[in-house]
């Protein structure tokens, strides 16, 4: 199987849409983003301008526009999706004709260095996986190699995030393989929307263990295999799934959403989730009532006790006993001055005396540690089957 960072990225985003996408191949309709339509655009009037670089020829600014909207006509239908209405094509196509306009000026004449490579497909060996991926652009400059990447979102990201980026830290790694004189490499993002260059670069102690981070999560999607376990991670990202519609947590959601009121009432899984709501408000409603008037008689009994100095008090059929101690309560968890009671705690050398054992904490701390180790703790796991059931308000979109 090659791998790729955009594999093991989705893998990592959720499990199940690596299943739909890469092992079902499942159909679903593509809609391509206007945003993703122009990121494209932009990268091909880029990649012809340095192509033709390499044959001597500089275009002027007005022939690289003229050919970018030459690529946006041919390439534009009304399967392109604009989400924010508010915009039209032409808006975006401007903002393209912008990003392109600022890039040639800022770097024109384009002779600072020497371009090596466009769209250059890289493979990395860890150890017997094969990764690969494609380099917008590969140059060199001043003894460094340079792999360039251009970006078009309207986000910029802080310097910290770059310097943990995954998918140039590893062409880093194809690039250092390819090249015996690599000893250093660049990373650069071109932030096209803002016209800022950004850098970053890698040790080859921290490629290293890109490497071994890269071959751990390979090691788990070949886990998921052996298991047929891929299962639906949640997160913010699901609003932009293409696998929606199939998806285990949104599938139903997506099926009802279309359907006329009538319909959608007659719906068999509508029909049991009224009917165990309607009951469980119903439950609740009673118990509410029911707690907050023995609330009302427990403290009334407790205030007749303190009153009449006795400790119990008696009725027809039963007796009432009333404690009223003084109990020591510690902060907990979630409560602000908590770390500071346990530093203190474990300053005095006394953690291990007053310390709990987290069961949830060990079974995601089990998995990351050593086999020898992983494998002495197993005896004392019991896999058991959790049933939960739930309710959440449904909210208008």
């Amino acid at each position: 199987m090659m791998f790729s960072h955009s594999r093991i990225s989705t893998f990592e985003q959720c499990p199940q849409k690596f299943k739909f996408h890469y092992i079902d191949k499942a159909e679903v309709e593509e809609i391509e983003g206007v945003e993703a339509f122009l990121g494209r655009r932009v990268h091909e009037t880029l990649e012809k301008l340095y192509k033709d670089l390499k044959f001597q020829k500089l275009m002027t600014l007005p022939e690289l526009i003229k050919y970018y909207r030459e690529q946006w006509k041919k390439n534009w239908s009304n399967n392109v999706q604009i989400v924010r209405e508010e915009y039209s094509e032409k808006n975006y196509k401007k903002m393209g004709e912008k990003f392109i306009s600022d890039y040639y000026n800022r770097y024109k004449p384009f002779d600072n260095e020497k371009t090596i490579a466009l769209e250059q497909r890289i493979v990395v060996n860890i150890r017997e996986y094969k990764i690969q991926g494609f380099i917008d652009r590969l140059s060199f400059s001043n003894g460094r190699y340079e792999i360039h990447d251009y970006k078009t979102s309207n986000s910029l990201p802080e310097q910290s995030k770059l310097d943990m980026d995954r998918q140039l830290a590893l062409y880093a790694i194809a690039v250092r393989n390819m090249f015996k004189d690599a000893k250093k490499i660049d990373l650069v993002w071109h932030f096209l929307a803002f016209d800022k260059e950004m850098r970053s670069e890698r040790t080859d102690k921290q490629l290293n263990n890109l490497e071994n981070e890269i071959l751990k999560s390979i090691q788990e999607i070949e886990l998921a295999y052996d298991t047929d376990k891929f299962p639906a991670k949640e997160s913010v990202l699901c609003d932009w799934c293409e696998f929606r519609a199939i998806c285990s947590k949104w599938g139903h959601i997506i099926k009802t959403e279309s359907m006329t009121a009538n319909r959608f009432l007659k719906e068999p899984g509508v029909q049991l989730v009224n009917k165990y709501s309607a009951l469980y408000y119903k439950k609740k409603e009673f118990l509410d009532k029911i707690d907050e008037e023995l609330e009302e008689l427990k403290e009334a009994i407790f205030q007749f006790a303190k009153k009449e100095g006795v400790e119990r008090i008696a009725g027809s059929d039963f007796i009432a006993k009333i404690s009223m101690d003084e109990k020591a309560k510690w902060p907990g968890k979630s409560d602000d001055n908590r770390k500071e009671l346990e530093d203190i705690i474990k300053k005095a050398g006394k953690w291990d005396d007053v310390s709990t054992l987290d069961t949830f904490a060990l079974t995601k701390a089990a998995g990351k540690w050593p086999e020898s180790l992983s494998s002495k703790i197993k005896r004392f796991q019991e896999l058991v089957e959790e049933r939960r059931l739930y309710l959440s308000g449904r909210k208008e979109k």
